[in-house]
């Protein structure tokens, strides 16, 4: 009969560790913006935290805020190029009509117009990585 190997274990838990940061992070984001109530999970979290060897205190782990997208992925690029194409000259020109096609408050106008310069600079950044600015030469 072969011999197996004998299972090695390991003695650290850096990725066990990193693993329950996030989720403490993503839970006390979730108490303090949302007011859920999972206090008592995070006392779970923090004690095998530290049984696993955890440096530092978890409760100066920094909670998670996460911002709802209004759009998915790649549907503003897509409606910046449409609008723009249809005359739109200006960012907030674009975003008011995105806004109005959308039929959402024209309150959102100022987050769709910062929203729209950070896609525009994404898909700058990207082009310029790949080799080829989008940008017309002058």
């Amino acid at each position: 009969m072969p011999r197996v190997a004998p299972i090695v274990r390991s003695t650290r838990y850096e990725h066990a560790i990193n693993t329950l940061v996030a989720k403490r992070s993503e839970i006390s984001g979730a108490i303090r913006f949302k007011g859920a109530d999972l206090a008592d999970q995070l006392q779970h979290i923090d004690a095998v935290l530290l049984i696993l060897g955890y440096k530092g205190d978890p409760s100066l782990i920094v909670p998670l805020r996460r911002t709802p997208s209004r759009f998915r992925k790649g549907e503003l690029y897509g409606l910046i190029l449409k609008h723009e194409a249809a005359g739109s000259a200006s960012n907030r020109e674009t975003a008011t009509r995105i806004v109005q096609a959308k039929g959402w408050d024209t309150a959102f106008v100022k987050p769709i117009m910062n929203n729209i310069k950070t896609a525009k600079g994404w898909r700058r950044r990207k082009a310029k990585a790949a080799g080829h600015d989008s940008r017309p030469q002058e």
